[in-house]
């Protein structure tokens, strides 16, 4: 497979399991919250929001891709930069999955992001190798 498809790739699946941890995240802390509120919180029921240790692999999966990209090559003023896009997924997801709202400021700011992003791929070299 060409090095930067499976970079891309790598990109991708990080990014997207960055964005959905970040839900779970935030859904299995506010279950976790109603619990604790309710004097329900005990190790059985906190095992119950299963969202968090999800939520926690899903960020280990995107840990893994990044130190891929770094052992392929791939240079941390681009890398985590790139990673950016996860600001982009998270917001679109927090407003289709949580109903939050993402108002027309915080997508302008989301759009300097990826402009951002843009600029700094654009100025990289190709990973060295994969």
């Amino acid at each position: 497979m060409n090095p930067l498809l499976k970079a891309v790739l790598v990109f991708g699946l990080s990014i997207g399991s960055l964005s959905l941890a970040n839900v779970l995240l935030k859904v299995g802390m506010d279950r976790w919250g109603v619990l604790e509120t309710a004097g329900a919180l005990s190790w059985r029921t906190a095992s119950s929001v299963w969202e968090l240790p999800v939520g926690i692999l899903l960020m280990t999966a995107q840990f893994l891709g990044m130190l891929t990209l770094f052992k392929w090559g791939w240079e941390a003023s681009v890398v985590v930069p790139v990673f950016g896009f996860n600001y982009v997924l998270t917001a679109m997801l927090g407003q289709l999955l949580l109903g939050e709202p993402v108002t027309g400021w915080r997508w302008l700011g989301i759009a300097l992001v990826i402009a951002g992003v843009a600029l700094i791929a654009r100025s990289s070299p190709a990973a060295v190798s994969s």
